[in-house]
């Protein structure tokens, strides 16, 4: 009965990597990856926004706002900014990724087809 268990276990674990190694499971793995990188690149550019927005909000009331404020805003901004181009870096990597999966694992003829359905960027 144990040894039913353990081989049964075995089978399920070679099944699971089998799935995940083969071209449908790796391209799975990076379509979900680069859902996750536009999904960070998206919040990014908010807080971009945000900061924008504060930096002018702070640079309107100049007259009376201390300027260490205008100082501090003024780095979260380049900060924000740094870390949107960052975002964005990662995303061409999760795309040039994609795009190299699909180029060696499947024929020619599905190309057009599967970068248009994985490299969709969501709205």
């Amino acid at each position: 009965m144990l040894a039913l268990v353990i081989a049964s276990a075995i089978a399920m674990f070679v099944l699971y990597r089998a799935l995940i190694d083969s071209g449908w499971g790796q391209l799975r793995v990076g379509a979900r990856q680069l859902k996750s990188r536009y999904r960070g690149a998206d919040r990014a550019q908010k807080a971009v926004n945000k900061a924008v927005a504060r930096l002018e909000k702070l640079r309107a009331r100049s007259d009376s706002v201390k300027p260490k404020l205008l100082t501090a805003a003024s780095d979260a901004l380049d900060d924000a900014r740094s870390l949107c181009k960052i975002a964005e870096d990662q995303v061409l990597i999760a795309e040039t990724h994609v795009r190299n999966l699909i180029a060696d694992e499947y024929p020619p003829k599905l190309h057009e087809a599967m970068r248009c359905k994985f490299l969709a960027r969501p709205d």
